[in-house]
């Protein structure tokens, strides 16, 4: 069986990400989202032992960060930058829509990546995923950066392509 404190800790720094934009979608200021998920992340770790490993981390996680969020209102409700109950409801009900459209997205956009051929998925995973300068893999690959400029669009398109037309035909 997993350690519990070492699953914890993977999940969230795996999600971490995901939980700074949602809060970020809230509190306008950097240091208020830091903040709100450090709080956050202490709660999720008292209400670990709750958590049902049958489920999604995300959502169970963001909910304590909306109640995080509703906190934090409550101490600086003085504040002229907060937003009104009004408009965190619109915004968390605009999120949970958005959600599952976002996960069936990503979905798509893997199995786009699966589909290309080697040589275009390896310069879209070494320029995204590696953080790769444009400069660095034109120097690797012995091409112009012009070239990997033009090659990387054409990636780019194919890829938008793909991905619309599976959301497309998964609507159907």
């Amino acid at each position: 069986m997993t350690d519990p404190g070492n699953e914890f800790a993977r999940l969230l720094v795996r999600h971490d990400r995901e939980l700074r934009r949602y809060i970020a979608t809230f509190v306008p200021r950097r240091d208020c989202v830091e903040e709100i998920l450090q709080q956050t992340a202490a709660t999720l770790w008292e209400k670990f032992s709750d958590f049902d490993r049958n489920r999604e981390f995300v959502p169970w996680a963001i909910r304590f960060a909306y109640f995080e969020v509703l906190n934090f209102r409550k101490h600086q409700a003085r504040s002229r930058f907060i937003f009104s109950d009004e408009v965190l409801s619109a915004i968390e009900q605009t999120h949970d829509e958005l959600a599952s459209e976002l996960q069936h997205r990503q979905m798509a956009l893997q199995g786009c990546l699966e589909q290309l051929p080697n040589k275009d998925r390896m310069l879209i995973t070494r320029r995204y995923s590696d953080s790769s300068t444009i400069k660095s893999l034109a120097v690797e690959t012995g091409r112009t950066v012009k070239t990997l400029y033009r090659r990387l669009d054409r990636i780019r398109d194919s890829i938008a392509t793909c991905v619309e037309r599976k959301m497309v035909s998964n609507s159907q």
